[in-house]
């Protein structure tokens, strides 16, 4: 039965690619006033083999129909990619009703089930009977995108989110914070703090619902991330003050997840597990605002980092924010070199680990930038590097897959290998 299942599931992607396929030559073509040998020869290809059978096109075909359109490369893909319309996911829901849908999607991602997460948001969306449970739908299936590593996925569910017209103001805040805030993993630091910012200001003319809250309480999050991360490493004077304000979002973040923790709508272990990692980060910035600070953060950073405890998301979550708070602390502030090493190589591990573990594509990242100086550091010492493992390869992939801003450094982040089949070095 799954066989047949997944054969039907992947002859229905087939066609569905093939069809959009044939769409953007059909565009290039009126766009162009080409006629159909003309369109081939732009294309590198025989009139009759534009469209290959499996729908998906070689990449030198996606190139020259970017060039057919003036589009950038990227727009053709997302094209080609996007998901069937509502009509296709219709035909495979069953007589279950949008509330216990969404809540089945939301029961799937704590248990860490998250394909099936996604599935059920998908669904409940079609299930939906206005905007706003439209909405809804597509930031919970955001979410279970972000778990499962699919970021360019879940920045796509939140934009679409955002256009559609008639959404409730709260959930609209609500969208455009969790979106701040994979702006912000993704890199985009200045954007994410416009969006941040714009929460904030047009959420303090609203009543303070729980998702109005929630809101409130990400959007600081992601700004306050976003203010520290433009924080150098270096010659940091003179940012004191941008690092207080930082400061002051997490304390404001923590504050207002404090009070959500007290509505029966919201829950802990799934919408505020952000809020047992604040403490830890404000760390980095105290060391920051108060050099005499700086030996105690590391102390208790380390020890952030080595605890214990369960497999709860906001467990592993503080350890890794530890660990990235733990290696701007050891950069900024400790001038001991084996010390400074050894703490980065705590917090290296630590951001390897929980990244391995979760697909956390910023973690890994923040890892890749501290093998990165390490392995450089080792390779002037005479010592040889290794071949790219399987694991490396996943975070490799990932991080340059689903980090558009970190794109620029790819050929420096496999230049750290000396093997790149993964074999024998």
């Amino acid at each position: 039965m799954l066989t047949e299942d997944a054969s039907g599931f992947e002859a229905a992607r087939e066609a569905h690619a093939r069809e959009r396929l044939e769409e953007l030559q059909a565009l290039a073509r009126t766009y162009r006033n080409w006629s159909m040998k003309e369109l081939a020869m732009a294309l590198g290809r025989q009139p009759g083999r534009l469209v290959p059978e499996s729908g998906m096109p070689k990449i030198d075909l996606v190139v020259g129909l970017a060039r057919a359109l003036d589009w950038p490369v990227e727009a053709v893909v997302d094209h080609l990619m996007k998901p069937a319309n509502a009509r296709r996911a219709a035909d495979l829901t069953e007589e279950m009703g949008f509330a216990e849908l969404y809540n089945a999607s939301l029961e799937r991602r704590a248990e860490r089930d998250y394909s099936e997460a996604v599935r059920l948001a998908v669904r409940a969306g079609v299930a939906a009977d206005n905007p706003t449970r439209r909405a809804a739908a597509l930031y919970i299936e955001s979410l279970a995108q972000e778990a499962m590593g699919s970021y360019i996925e879940a920045v796509r569910c939140l934009r679409e989110a955002l256009r559609i017209d008639g959404v409730g103001v709260d959930w609209r805040l609500l969208c455009d914070a969790q979106l701040a805030n994979m702006t912000f993993m993704q890199g985009h630091a200045t954007h994410a703090i416009g969006m941040a910012s714009s929460v904030l200001d047009y959420s303090t003319h609203y009543s303070e619902t729980p998702t109005v809250l929630l809101a409130r309480a990400l959007a600081h999050w992601a700004r306050g991330h976003a203010l520290r991360s433009t924080v150098p490493m270096t010659g940091f004077d003179a940012w004191r003050p941008l690092a207080a304000s930082a400061r002051d979002d997490f304390r404001a973040s923590a504050a207002i997840a404090e009070r959500l923790a007290e509505y029966p709508s919201i829950s802990p272990s799934r919408n505020l597990t952000f809020a047992a990692c604040i403490d830890v980060v404000a760390l980095e910035l105290d060391a920051v605002c108060d050099a005499g600070a700086a030996a105690d953060a590391a102390n208790r950073l380390i020890e952030a980092v080595r605890a214990g405890g369960g497999v709860e998301p906001s467990v592993g979550e503080r350890k890794a924010w530890a660990a990235v708070a733990l290696s701007c602390v050891a950069r900024r502030h400790c001038e001991d070199e084996a010390q400074r090493r050894g703490m980065l190589e705590i917090a290296s591990a630590a951001l390897r680990a929980h990244a391995v573990a979760t697909s956390n594509w910023y973690f890994a990242h923040m890892h890749l930038e501290l093998d990165s100086e390490r392995r450089k550091g080792l390779a002037g010492n005479g010592f040889a590097m290794r071949a790219l493992d399987a694991v490396e390869a996943k975070m490799v992939a990932g991080v340059i897959g689903q980090l558009p801003s970190a794109r620029a450094r790819a050929d420096e982040y496999l230049a750290l290998y000396a093997a790149k089949n993964g074999g024998v070095a």
